[in-house]
C-alpha cells in the first residue's frame, strides 16, 4: 500500500474502469480513479484510498 493511503472499497462494492463514471488519472504504470476528493488505486482485491 502506498504511503498516505488506506485500504477502503472492495471490488465487490464498485469496480472502477473506463465506463464507471469517475475521472481517470494516469499514475505511473496504472490508472487511479478520482471521486469525492480522493483517489482510488487498485491493489489486489480492493482499492487503496489516497488523497487526491
Amino acid at each position: 500500500m502506498a504511503a498516505g493511503c488506506e485500504a477502503h472499497h472492495t471490488k465487490d462494492e464498485h469496480t472502477h474502469g473506463p465506463n464507471c463514471g469517475h475521472e481517470a488519472v494516469q499514475h505511473g504504470d496504472h490508472v487511479d480513479y478520482v471521486h469525492d476528493g480522493h483517489r482510488h488505486a487498485e491493489h489486489g482485491d480492493h482499492y487503496d484510498e489516497c488523497a487526491a
